[in-house]
This record gives structure tokens, sequence and C-alpha cells, in this order.
């Protein structure tokens, strides 16, 4: 099948099927080991279209776009849950982009060969996903190196590489097995290159899953005087969380809830994402009844601090400096900003603030404001302010003690492996992800939520404290370990002993390195591409 022309229908057949393993190999099914070879057959359209086929680059636009649109469709199609005009934009542009660059490397390995080529697929790939984790419109949900997050085993060394060496690990294995199977078929090819094939295929998936194990750490030995509590209030964000006559008693909720882990020795509590629905003006937080209820609460134990999930909105005079996100008030008497907040408070009269910055594109921001502001009055509103919300780099951790530093890690926020490495760098001990992730029901999408933030407790190895909503609520290991997980869309209240260390692991330290490599690499082989193409183009025209 290799070394002849395969017909249309073959190749939207193995299309499918790379698509279909893409979808069988991502969490939370425990079949991660196929993505090594999820591509193969995807590489095989790609071999067979640019030897034996013509109008070569449309067809590879078509096939690869093909698959990739099904793999999107397969794995996220729970989006539309929460917004069904979010969920076809995503899966469409997010599969456009993937074809980006299996089409560019098609047209490096016509031009400079299988090496080459096959190097700059794997250096396309990476800016693909450097692209999706530094623009405007991020949705790095699907980069690769996120399809280990439920086998954490296989990938402690992400606290050198970070799930970009997940990638490189997923496309080299797909591309050597490719060639081994290919190299199999032709008889031009002698028994010892297919086994030196073999031996290095053998290698590159066997010993980094060696080094793994060797490098996981032991689970520590947690300090029993220092506990940490996670409630899930489990409010319907549908119907209840952000209906005003519910507010009270969702304080009522959590106050009851906490009420029954917290003691004397409990430093940390932790609330989900919006836990205080009501929308709160940041100058004059005091001034509301559920606030001084939760701070009545908070000074019975003077050692413990909150970190909850906030709506909340702050105020600039005409001649104050705003953002680019400020909104004018109609009678023109100041400018407004809207937040996904997190406050820190005690049973003292101070309130810390960090504002979301890795925001949801088309629910809490408008990507490209400049350009596509005119489709704001289209965003989905999911109990904020409404528009785009405001957001400020500042990756501070929130001071609990003298020992401990808390990174306030907002719901999508868990996904970004480099940015959550900023708050450890800047002092953070200890991870806390706050999240909502009822919007999806119960689909895959909260479990991939959950998988894919147990990864930044492997890449800082830090001990990560999580309130959900609806669900999953947990601790998180250093080793990416799960314990106490809760069951979904359902109350509970959990707690646990501390974990502290102060180790910045190499990948805190570097961040995303290797995705720089690539995207040099990737931009020195387009140039040299376009120069390629250039010069034959003068030499037809002589």
């Amino acid at each position: 099948m290799l070394q002849a022309r395969i017909n249309i229908f073959r190749l939207v057949i193995l299309s499918l099927i790379s698509s279909c393993i893409l979808w069988m190999a991502w969490p939370p099914i425990p079949l991660n080991f196929i993505v090594l070879f999820a591509f193969v057959p995807l590489l095989a359209v790609e071999d067979n279209i640019s030897m034996y086929h013509k109008k070569r680059g449309l067809k590879i636009i078509l096939f690869s776009y093909f698959g990739f649109l099904c793999w999107n469709i397969f794995t996220t199609y729970w989006i539309w849950y929460a917004s069904p005009g979010g969920a076809v934009l995503a899966i469409l542009l997010n599969a456009v982009l993937m074809t980006i660059p299996f089409f560019t490397f098609h047209f490096v390995k016509r031009k400079f060969g299988s090496f080459i080529g096959y190097l700059s697929l794997i250096c396309f790939w990476i800016c693909h996903e450097m692209l999706h984790l530094n623009w405007d419109s991020p949705w790095p949900w699907l980069d690769l190196g996120n399809a280990f997050a439920n086998t954490r085993n296989w990938v402690q060394w992400y606290e050198y590489t970070g799930t970009l060496g997940g990638t490189i690990w997923i496309w080299t294995s797909n591309i050597l097995i490719y060639q081994l199977i290919k190299s199999s078929f032709q008889e031009s090819v002698s028994k010892k290159s297919v086994r030196n094939l073999g031996i290095a295929l053998f290698v590159v998936i066997l010993l980094p899953i060696f080094i793994s194990y060797v490098i996981r750490p032991d689970n520590p030995e947690l300090n029993n005087k220092v506990n940490v509590v996670a409630v899930q209030p489990n409010i319907d964000p549908y119907n209840d969380k952000f209906d005003p006559a519910t507010y009270d008693s969702q304080i009522n909720t959590l106050l009851s809830l906490s009420a029954q882990k917290v003691d004397s020795n409990t430093v940390l509590l932790a609330w989900p994402e919006t836990a205080i629905a009501e929308l709160i003006d940041e100058k004059t937080i005091f001034s509301y009844r559920s606030i001084r209820e939760i701070h009545d609460f908070l000074k019975k134990y003077p050692r413990l601090k909150l970190i909850t999930g906030v709506n909340s909105f702050t105020t600039y005079g005409m001649n104050e400096t705003h953002l680019a996100t400020s909104r004018m008030y109609s009678d023109k008497s100041g400018w407004y900003d809207g937040f996904n907040a997190s406050f820190e408070m005690d049973h003292t009269d101070s309130v810390k603030i960090y504002h979301k910055f890795k925001l949801v594109p088309g629910v809490e921001k408008m990507p490209y404001p400049e350009v596509l502001g005119f489709l704001e009055r289209y965003s989905i509103s999911m109990g904020g302010p409404g528009g785009s919300l405001g957001s400020k780099y500042d990756p501070v951790p929130f001071k609990i003690n003298d020992s401990l530093k808390v990174a306030p890690i907002i719901c999508y926020e868990s996904i970004f492996g480099s940015y959550v490495s900023q708050f450890v760098k800047n002092g953070a001990d200890m991870l806390a992800i706050i999240t909502n992730d009822g919007w999806w029901q119960n689909t895959p999408g909260y479990r991939q939520h959950l998988y894919t933030g147990a990864l930044r407790a492997i890449e800082t190895r830090k001990f990560i404290i999580r309130a959900a909503n609806t669900g999953i609520s947990c601790f998180i290991l250093p080793s990416g370990d799960i314990i106490q997980p809760t069951e979904y869309w359902k109350e509970a209240v959990i707690k646990s002993p501390a974990y502290i260390n102060n180790k910045v692991t190499f990948y805190t330290k570097y961040g995303d390195y290797l995705g720089w490599i690539g995207v040099y690499t990737g931009a020195l082989l387009f140039v040299l591409l376009n120069l390629s193409l250039i010069r034959t183009l003068f030499i037809k025209a002589e």
C-alpha cells in the first residue's frame, strides 16, 4: 500500500484513522500511549500524495484539515455546552492552524528531502503551539504534550522541558514508526538500516519513560501541623450562580462547608472561581454585607487566609490612568473595568487582589480589540459584567505567612505552564487553582482541565490545592499524583496537610526554551524555503 498510489477514499479513511487515534489517546481515555503512533496514517497520506498525486498542495490541505477537524470535534465538542458559536469557531480555526504547519512541512520535504522535511514538521508544529501559548486568542488545550496528562508517571521529565518536550517526543516517535514501516516494505532498504531504525525507535520511546521513573520524586511526608482546606459548593452556573436572589444563600453554603474542616491549624482556605458572584467594587470592598460576613468568619481564625474567586470592578476618574479595556460611563464622568479576580483575605482589613491575566477568548475578552472590537457585543456572558474583562500581567503570589506564598491560578490559566511558572519564579511555594468547570456539564472537559492542571505540579514540583465549584476539587502532589478527589456535581469540603518547598525546577527557570528554539529553527527553514522558491522562479524566468 505504501508503494503504490492510494485512492481518494482510502486517503479519507487514513486521515480519519489518525483523528480517531488522537481522540482515543486524549484524556480522560486511558490509552495515552497510542499518541506515539497516532499521526502515522496521516504521514502516509502526505507521502502518498507527494509521490503519486497531482494537485498535491490542495490535497494535502484537504486531507490534513479533515483529519485535524475530526480530532478537534471528537475531543473538544463539549465547548458547545458553554457556547455553541464559540465551539464552532474554536474547532474550525484550530483545525486551520494545525493544517498550516503540516502543509508547510510538505513543501519543505519536497524541496530539501525527508530528513529536513520531518525536522521542519516538528519545528513548525512547535511554532503552532507557541502561537497558542502567546497570542491574543490562545487555545493550547490540544497541545500534544497534554496527551500524557493522565499518564503523568511517563513524563516526570516535564520539570526540565515542559509539555513542549512531550510534543517533540510524540512527533519523533510517529516519524520513526512511519519510516520503519515504510522501510520494511522497500526492497532497496537494507535489513541493517531497518534494524537501526528499530533500535532508534526503541530508545526514543522507552528512554524517556525510564528516565521518568528514575527522577520521579517520592511523595513527601506532609506536615500535619499546617493544613489547607478546599471548598466545593456545587452551585449550578447556568441557573443559580449569577442570580442575585441566591447570593446570600451561596455565601452561607460556602461558610457552612468551610466551618466543617477549618480549625486553628488551618492556614489556607480556597474557594472556587467567582465564589463571590456578587459584583464587588474594589474601592469599597467592606461596604458589602457578604464581605463583612466572610470577614467575621475569618476573625475566628487569626492564622487563616482565604483565597476566593470574585466578580469585581473598579472605576477611574476622567483624568486617571486606565486600562485599554476600560469603558466610559454613559454620562462621561469616568471609566470602569470588570475583572475575574481573586481576593486574599484574613481577619484584618487588608485585601490583596489578583486579576486573571489569561482570559478566555470570546468569553472574557475579544482578541485584538483594535480590529475585532465591533464583535464585543456578541461575546458570551458567563456571569461577569459583559464585554472584554480587564487584565494585567502581574504573576505575584499571595503571602500567606512568613514561610508560605501561594500562586492564585484562575481556571483557564492552569493550562499555561510558562505563565504558572512565573509565579514560582516570583516566590510561590504552592499553587492554588480555583475554577468553575460546570459550564461544560458532565463531559470530558472538566476532567481534561483537571489532568492538564496536574502537569503544572510536575513542571514546578509544587503542591496544588484545587477548588472547583462543581468538581473536581482535590490536592495534587509535586509528582502529579491526585489525592482526595471529590465527586462531580456534589457539595464537598476537603482538608490536607500542606507541603511546602522552595525548589526551582529547570523548566521554571528557563520556561519554554524548547519552544523558542523551535520557533527560530522553523523561521530559518521557512526563509530557506522561500529563498529556494525565489531562486527557482528566477531560473525558470531565464
